[in-house]
């Protein structure tokens, strides 16, 4: 057994002078990778079928000489069916069991980019035994590369041939945080998929959905940096995960999509991280918070979690979101005692908690300002581009509602032309405002109220119809018609 462990030790001298880049550690963890491969194998065995794979036998040509045992991870490319990687943690998942598997997630970088990792069976159960922590340096072994579909990006898969080691740290490797960038430069790329940073600046109360799969948990998070704001939605345990949030904290999230401005989990989202309220933060969220902020009220719509006020200051439409019910109607003025402020495509809500809105009696009647628009300034061009707008018309025709597959699940839309004298424009309505509209009889004349004109993709202006619609029938007008 001495001389056996003398030649071991002999042997791996001439390795670790072959390849210095290589680490005894790293070399020992690929001979117990040869070790568990076959029982017929002893360590010396092992360790030279290491040797041979490495090309530690064979005479290097001069221009091969220092060539590194690893693949630099911006140079992977999707299938690889045995690559070598070495790089920081900086985002970890826990163990899960999917269809019989269990399966563990990571994301590493090195200096040329960054990469997710998959562990299957046995190597997810190592990997989740090795105390992995944020900022490791580790290293996989024998992994083999595939196309992520959504992103078209690579990604590593470790299974029995393969394995993760836990290596020592070295000194100036890149900080975690590196690898996310800000919120705002995410938003000016486009849609896509990003590991992104930001500031909490408000978290929506828990809610259920119903979506295709049946009932699901969601949870909106409002985030923000120094110029941008978006809104992250979130699902099933995610929502749970982050029901302890403060605002001004900063998250680390891996692979979020962006689409249209807002921000959405994918299944390989990881949290990655959190930090605590910095006074700087504070201060970002404390310039987006407003108080005694007086409205006058247009319209009260009720949801499941409470009221959304529609209002104005004067100028601009303001919607106020309060999670209580509340005896407020039409032509009220209310006091936003404190809110948060969001501004997203010229549209303003305020996210207040509950107690922070009353009925008050102004000193001075606030004017509502005239957003009532005409079908053939519509028609002419004038008006093609607005928000929250009322129009009024006859319902002309429309479709009859339509089952449209979405990603939250089978959505009911339909079409529709509103008519005003000789001008007509087209509108699409979804879900439950396509259905109160197909109870409504065509040659009605209606107001819509709080809608939205834009070119549609046949470059054609076209009435939207959001959540916040508020569609009264007026007295019918079947002279127009004609």
């Amino acid at each position: 057994m001495a001389e056996q462990g003398g030649e071991y030790e002999k042997l791996m001298e001439r390795v670790l002078a072959r390849f210095p880049e290589l680490s005894r550690e790293e070399v020992e963890a690929l001979v117990e990778s040869k070790l568990r491969e076959s029982n017929l194998l002893n360590k010396v065995g092992a360790l030279l079928l290491v040797a041979e794979e490495l090309g530690a036998f064979k005479e290097p040509r001069e221009e091969a000489r220092g060539q590194r045992a690893y693949t630099r991870i911006g140079d992977l490319v999707p299938g690889l069916n045995d690559v070598s990687i070495r790089g920081v943690i900086y985002a970890i998942d826990k163990l899960i069991e999917v269809r019989d598997h269990k399966l563990m997630r990571l994301k590493i970088g090195d200096r040329s980019g960054s990469i997710n990792v998959i562990l299957w069976d046995e190597r997810a159960e190592e990997a989740s035994k090795l105390g992995l922590k944020i900022g490791d340096l580790a290293a996989v072994i024998h992994g083999y590369t595939r196309e992520r579909i959504e992103t078209g990006e690579p990604e590593i898969h470790v299974g029995r041939n393969g394995m993760l080691m836990k290596l020592e740290p070295e000194p100036g490797a890149p900080k975690p945080e590196s690898y996310f960038m800000n919120l705002g430069e995410a938003l000016e790329r486009g849609r896509g998929v990003y590991d992104i940073k930001a500031t909490v600046l408000e978290i929506g109360a828990e809610r259920k959905v119903m979506t295709r799969f049946g009932e699901a948990t969601l949870r909106e998070i409002l985030l923000i940096d120094d110029e941008s704001e978006a809104r992250l939605t979130v699902w099933r345990e995610k929502a749970e995960e982050l029901g302890d949030l403060k605002p001004g904290e900063t998250i680390y999230l891996t692979d979020v999509r962006v689409e249209d401005g807002r921000l959405s989990l994918t299944p390989r989202s990881i949290i990655a991280f959190r930090e605590k309220p910095s006074p700087e933060a504070l201060e970002k969220v404390a310039g987006r918070r407003i108080k005694e902020m007086v409205l006058k009220v247009l319209d009260v719509i009720e949801t499941t979690a409470g009221l959304r006020i529609i209002s104005t200051d004067g100028e601009r439409i303001v919607r106020v979101i309060v999670p209580e019910k509340l005896n407020i109607k039409s032509g009220d003025h209310i006091l936003v005692k404190e809110a948060t402020q969001e501004v997203r495509r010229d549209r303003v809500r305020l996210l207040c908690k509950a107690g922070a809105v009353e009925v008050i009696k102004p000193e001075k009647e606030i004017e509502p300002p005239n957003r009532l628009i005409h079908l053939r300034e519509i028609v002419s061009g004038e008006k093609v581009d607005e928000r929250d707008v009322i129009i009024e018309g006859i319902l002309y025709t429309k479709t009859q509602p339509m089952s449209i597959k979405t990603r939250f699940g089978e959505a009911k839309k339909l079409g529709f032309w509103i008519k005003e004298g000789e001008a007509a424009v087209q509108g699409v309505a979804w879900r439950d405002k396509a259905e109160e509209l197909d109870k409504i009889s065509e040659g009605s004349r209606i107001r819509l109220k709080w809608v939205d004109v834009r070119m549609n993709i046949f470059d054609e202006p076209e009435i939207n119809l959001g959540s916040d619609t508020v569609i009264e029938v007026l007295k019918s007008s079947q002279e127009e018609l004609r």
